[in-house]
């Protein structure tokens, strides 16, 4: 091969910045060739060295007189900084899932007490009542509720106070 032609495919690689040969990846950054060994895709290792590159450029020019070796350790510097805090924030996030796991798990324990409570009450209501079992009506299978009958809303007022005998009305129309 000519150096003529050795030099082309190089400068073409420098302009794709990555170059796949046999899962050996050529990268260029700061003008600079690097032969990386990856599983990573072109695409991917095409998209870190340009932001690298970035970096770098960035850099070198907020400071003219530091040296490629320099900014490239600044480089490192920043991006270990930026990865510490996005570890950070991932470990704060997990906390609160979990918090938010924990109080999701309280809640339906608490869900499930209520459910309880409340089917318990409904079954003292109707022992106070004399309801007759066939009168109460599963809509759902956790769920009972009783029939309205006159027999039934005329002895209400007779045991119940105003507030309750209402929240028992409404829950039986329904």
């Amino acid at each position: 091969m000519k150096k003529k032609d050795y030099n082309d495919i190089i400068e073409n690689m420098r302009k794709r910045k990555v170059v796949s040969i046999m899962g050996r990846q050529v990268v260029f950054v700061g003008g600079k060739r690097f032969t990386i060994i990856t599983d990573e895709s072109e695409e991917y290792m095409k998209n870190i060295v340009e932001r690298l590159d970035t970096r770098l450029r960035s850099i070198i020019s907020t400071n003219p007189k530091l040296d490629k070796d320099s900014a490239a350790l600044l480089a490192s510097l920043d991006y270990c900084d930026e990865e510490y805090k996005i570890k950070k924030k991932l470990d704060e996030n997990k906390d609160q899932m979990k918090q938010y796991l924990s109080e999701i798990t309280r809640l339906h324990m608490e869900i499930d007490s209520l459910k309880r409570e409340k089917k318990e009450m409904q079954m003292k209501i109707n022992k106070i009542l004399n309801v007759d079992p066939d009168d109460v009506v599963t809509e759902k299978p956790s769920e009972k509720k009783i029939i309205a009958t006159g027999k039934i809303e005329k002895s209400v007022p007779k045991i119940l106070g105003g507030a309750v005998q209402q929240s028992l009305f409404n829950n039986t129309k329904k």
